[in-house]
């Protein structure tokens, strides 16, 4: 299964702030575009900050992560676009990994699917969307069954940033801490390339060869925003936002996606029980289909 938490918790900020020594900057108003008043104006540079985080990282059990996801794909030889917004709130508990998870998918013309899903010690199972039928699922089929959904992933390994360092910005309000980076042109080929292959809509990685789909991929932008809590230097949130092209099957297929992402509730959560009347009602998929 896939890490949700890599770059959000351990090593979100590895990606070579060493070579930042200033302090944060005032970020700006998204409205008025001035710099906003800085009460609680910290003096901590980057390479401290990133100290914290990670001192601090360690001692994160549990976590609340509420996600939506805009995604806009295009195919313009057929003429077709599908807009699907994806809401997603998971509970979780990383040793031993247990998680709650709803989520809403909407298509647009192509329809809607909602989907809850338990996973813990005693087993991972997910309420079928059109019975309404609890099911009792192997746990190799996790993220598989993601894909199936359209579930964007927003694993983020910063260390893919090591070589761009001075393209990000270094912000903080009376709260926050703020990483940004826009990128855009050649010089991030290779970046976007690695980043875009791991934001894929459900079902053209597995299949196209990736290889070939790589090497069609072209980034039109990226762009990053990273919020550290100053007090505890957890992670709050992140955003991303990529537009991108890449040849599939012979035609051109165009992505747009936004990706919100907040975190709280980190250490709150002690237990995910399953409730008693989705055990009771479970039925085991194997045995449903006769294996």
């Amino acid at each position: 299964m896939k890490n949700w938490f890599k770059g959000i918790a351990v090593g979100i900020l590895a990606l070579g702030l060493v070579a930042c020594s200033a302090p944060a900057e005032p970020a700006k108003d998204p409205e008025t575009g001035k710099k906003v008043e800085v009460q609680n104006k910290s003096t901590m540079t980057a390479q401290q900050v990133y100290d914290k985080s990670v001192e601090a990282s360690v001692a994160q059990k549990s976590m609340h992560a509420k996600m939506n996801v805009d995604q806009l794909l295009e195919l313009p030889a057929q003429d077709f676009t599908m807009n699907s917004k994806i809401k997603m709130d998971m509970d979780m508990i990383m040793d031993p990994l247990a998680m709650y998870q709803k989520m809403d998918v909407d298509m647009g013309e192509q329809g809607a699917t909602a989907m809850e899903i338990y996973m813990t010690e005693e087993g991972f199972f997910m309420n079928e969307p059109e019975s309404g039928q609890w099911m009792k699922l192997p746990g190799e089929m996790y993220e598989d069954l993601l894909s199936q959904v359209g579930s964007a992933d927003p694993t983020l390994d910063m260390n893919l940033f090591k070589d761009f360092v001075e393209d990000f910005t270094f912000e903080q309000t009376d709260d926050e801490y703020i990483l940004k980076l826009v990128a855009s042109g050649e010089k991030f080929s290779k970046l976007f390339k690695e980043i875009a292959m791991d934001n894929l809509p459900a079902g053209i990685e597995a299949d196209a060869d990736a290889t070939e789909l790589m090497e069609s991929v072209n980034v039109n932008s990226l762009e990053y925003e990273i919020f550290i809590d100053k007090k505890s230097f957890y992670t709050n949130a992140f955003n991303m936002q990529m537009d991108m092209t890449m040849q599939v099957d012979g035609e051109e297929m165009r992505i747009d996606q936004k990706v919100n992402a907040k975190l709280s509730k980190v250490n709150e959560i002690e237990k995910i029980d399953i409730p008693q009347d989705v055990l009771d009602s479970a039925i085991d998929i194997n045995e449903a289909m006769g294996q």
